[in-house]
């Protein structure tokens, strides 16, 4: 959401309950107060289950580092990666890393924990100040091998020394019921969790009751029907933004995520969608499968198929081997009694293999490719035009897409999916260069009931880009759209607009009773933006609810220095001063050089009344600073006669 100007190893070891070896920490407080009992407890009644979750890899997704999780060869004693030399140790299960990248010396870091165990294994140490940091070196459990960490976050070549800092991106995922335990102004992190892994309660609620009474029931993810049971995967498995904590499964994903569509990336190497909308980046497969005829129309969900999520290794789990058409056959008995006829090849040849037209490799996992989930089928023409790769030339190497359009067309003329998906190719990557035709294009997208719901989204979120009242028209109307996702980035949209927010002011008002919190929000900070900041009765009442709902967000990343920037601004438009001082002093801690954080800082100071401070501010500005003529037309007015 972007607003328009208006001692210590020791306790960082102890909070996380390492105690000198890694373990598992204790149980965080607010997990407890909810109700949650932890893996253990389950697996006390449950014990075929537990043992079943326990060899699967969501139990594995962050483990404590011993001789029986670590993977990597630390016997090599030596690496050079990436032109930087590091040096490896184990001894008496304990395993050690030695590097130059953290702050330039070189220094032996103990291996805390293991991220990932099935195709890639990352190292994890927890530093002074409570950041738990992923090392360099990374093993590649297939190949064997040693690689580079900034091999998979920077694909290319970089001379800047990065860290990803896995308590700040990625804890939510990685383990269970965690509490990331930022304090702004010490800038320790003191992160807890509940159990190592994705554990029984993340999929079936908080245990407290069944366990106690037996006869309370826990939610049964298969049970919920297709749109609640496939938000139970989609908290982890979708790239998204958490405006809420505390999701628990059976509750609606859009109270507390807000997906990040293919408008909404930012301009990437190494995008997270292709043009057409579908993810190309992995962890992403509940926003393809969302898009699937087979969820929108048959109701499938993600047990549909994946029949025992207990054991997730889909590599090795024969029913979902490509040469087993059963599980779609079961559904799509037609096409079975007649399978070469559909698919033109062999029955008994790869060429019938359902998932492999349908589910093709074109997703970029950690070294590796996952299918897609938009079960979608082959758009050779979008190959040629926007470089989506698609079935067919993935079976035909030696074949070029151009071959692969001729081959569909001596079938017979393109189906509707598949113009679909050349429709949506043809809209958004017009749009993401500015073309005047692509409006057109996205408004016909945003309204057409036979396009998904994040198709729409995605049209509605691309309209930013261009003006007038046919696009003010649309995006009002998509504010009363049947999903809340296209209700919510119609908000979102309005708050981009120079206008927009503000001719729509009556149905944004409307729009913060909606049910769904995401919506709500995206309301609030569209009024805002347009700087009505107060509206009178109930609907005043709700806007007050929406602004905190925002500030709540904020707090989730007070570690983030461009969100507490925009937390000032939202703050500042509101003309909470102090707090909004607060916001902008945070985002200045965490990013000293941020663009703008000295001339919004000296804004609050102004609002404030600490006048001589902000004219301080405002002079120490370098004029390479984005906001250094702005900062100058402050000066101007400050130092003026009253």
């Amino acid at each position: 959401m972007r607003l328009s100007p208006a001692g210590l190893a020791g306790a960082a070891a102890a909070a996380l309950g390492l105690a000198g070896a890694p373990r598992a920490p204790t149980l965080p407080p607010e997990a407890a107060e909810a109700g949650y009992v932890g893996a253990a407890r389950c697996a006390q009644c449950h014990a075929a289950m537990g043992g079943k979750w326990s060899s699967g890899r969501h139990s594995r997704m962050l483990q404590p580092a011993m001789a029986a999780t670590v993977a990597g060869d630390f016997s090599r004693r030596a690496l050079e990666l990436r032109g930087r030399r590091y040096r490896l140790r184990s001894e008496a299960g304990a395993f050690f890393i030695g590097e130059t990248d953290l702050d330039g010396r070189e220094r032996e870091r103990r291996v805390d924990f293991t991220l990932g165990s099935r195709r890639i294994q990352h190292y994890l140490t927890t530093l002074p100040d409570g950041r738990i940091v992923v090392l360099a070196p990374s093993w590649d459990v297939g190949r064997r091998q040693w690689f580079h960490n900034m091999e998979i976050v920077d694909p290319e070549e970089t001379v800047e020394a990065r860290v990803q800092v896995w308590n700040a991106n990625c804890v939510g995922c990685h383990v269970s019921q965690e509490q990331k335990g930022y304090e702004p102004a010490s800038g320790r992190y003191r992160t807890r969790w509940m159990d190592f892994g994705t554990s029984c309660e993340v999929c079936h609620g908080p245990g407290r009751r069944h366990s106690a009474e037996g006869k309370a029931e826990v939610v049964h993810p298969e049970r919920l029907g297709a749109e609640r049971g496939t938000m139970v995967c989609a908290q982890c498995h979708s790239l998204r933004d958490v405006t809420a904590p505390g999701f628990r499964a059976g509750e609606d994903y859009f109270d507390h995520f807000m997906p990040i569509l293919e408008y909404a990336q930012k301009v990437d190497k190494d995008p997270a969608y292709w043009p057409d909308g579908r993810p190309r980046r992995f962890s992403n497969d509940a926003l393809g499968f969302w898009q699937s005829r087979c969820f929108l129309e048959g109701g499938a969900s993600c047990v549909t198929c994946h029949l025992d999520p207990h054991v997730p290794d889909v590599d090795r789990n024969p029913q979902l081997a490509p040469a087993n058409n059963g599980l779609c056959l079961a559904c799509h008995e037609p096409i079975g009694a007649r399978l070469a006829a559909h698919t033109h090849h062999r029955g008994d040849g790869p060429g019938s293999s359902c998932v492999e037209c349908h589910m093709p490799r074109t997703v970029f996992s950690i070294k590796a490719r996952i299918r897609d989930h938009t079960l979608s089928v082959p758009a050779p023409e979008n190959t040629a035009r926007f470089g989506i790769p698609n079935a067919c030339n993935g079976c035909h190497r030696d074949k070029g897409p151009a071959w692969a359009v001729a081959a569909l067309q001596s079938w017979g003329a393109a189906g509707p999916a598949r113009r679909r998906l050349v429709r949506r190719a043809e809209a958004f990557s017009a749009a993401r260069k500015g073309e005047p035709s692509a409006e057109a294009a996205l408004l016909g997208l945003a309204s057409r009931p036979d396009e998904p719901p994040l198709v729409r989204a995605n049209a509605v979120g691309h309209l930013r880009r261009f003006e007038g009242p046919r696009v003010q028209a649309a995006l009002v109307e998509a504010l009363r759209a049947d999903h809340p996702l296209v209700r919510a980035v119609a908000a979102l949209t309005l708050a981009e607009k120079k206008t927009g927010a503000a001719l729509a002011a009556a149905p944004l008002a409307a729009a913060l009773a909606d049910d769904r919190r995401i919506v709500r929000i995206g309301a609030g900070f569209a009024l805002m933006n347009a700087g009505i900041a107060h509206l009178p009765g109930r609907d005043g009442e709700r806007l007050e609810a929406a602004k905190r709902d925002y500030v709540a967000r904020a707090a989730l990343l007070a570690d983030d220095a461009e969100t507490q920037l925009n937390l000032g601004k939202f703050l500042f438009l509101d003309r909470s001063y102090d707090a909004a001082a607060g916001a902008f002093e945070q985002a200045r801690r965490l990013q000293p050089r941020l663009p703008g954080g000295a001339y919004f800082l000296a804004l609050a100071r102004v609002g404030q009344g600490r006048v001589e401070e902000a004219r301080k501010l405002l002079e120490a500005l370098p004029g390479t600073d984005p906001y250094a003529e702005p900062a100058r037309q402050l000066r101007a007015k400050l130092e003026a006669p009253r």
